[in-house]
């Protein structure tokens, strides 16, 4: 019974992950969490190296932080796998958002398709 109901729960996240990054949403979508899109650049600045260079250490920190929102965090290299032939990182993300008191923790797949850019898996 529990372990069915965990199963389910994680099938319904993957397929909101999955339906937001389609359509361009940030990929967090927890109710109440919301970046900026400024918030969202900054993120994707600081884990562009994760993507573009295989020689980044796993365990790699980089953290991020947009004065205007008050938000920031860490994205931390956690690994690097090949998933139906294409290769693909997992990164922890440890976000602070300037209006909630504890911190988020995410851990996000994403995989290079064809056309060279990067999904959720």
């Amino acid at each position: 019974m529990i372990l069915a109901r965990i199963l389910g729960t994680i099938a319904v996240t993957a397929l909101l992950l999955s339906a937001a990054a389609a359509q361009g949403i940030n990929p967090f979508g927890r109710a109440g969490f919301s970046l900026t899109k400024t918030d969202v650049a900054t993120l994707e600045a600081a884990t562009r190296p994760f993507f573009e260079d295989d020689t980044v250490p796993l365990g790699t920190a980089r953290a991020w932080s947009n004065p205007d929102s008050g938000n920031a965090g860490t994205a931390t290299l956690v690994s690097r796998f090949e998933y139906k032939k294409m290769p693909c990182r997992r990164i922890q993300h440890d976000i602070k958002l300037a209006k909630v008191a504890d911190p988020y923790h995410f851990v996000i797949d994403r995989c290079q398709v064809a056309d060279g850019s990067w999904k959720l898996l």
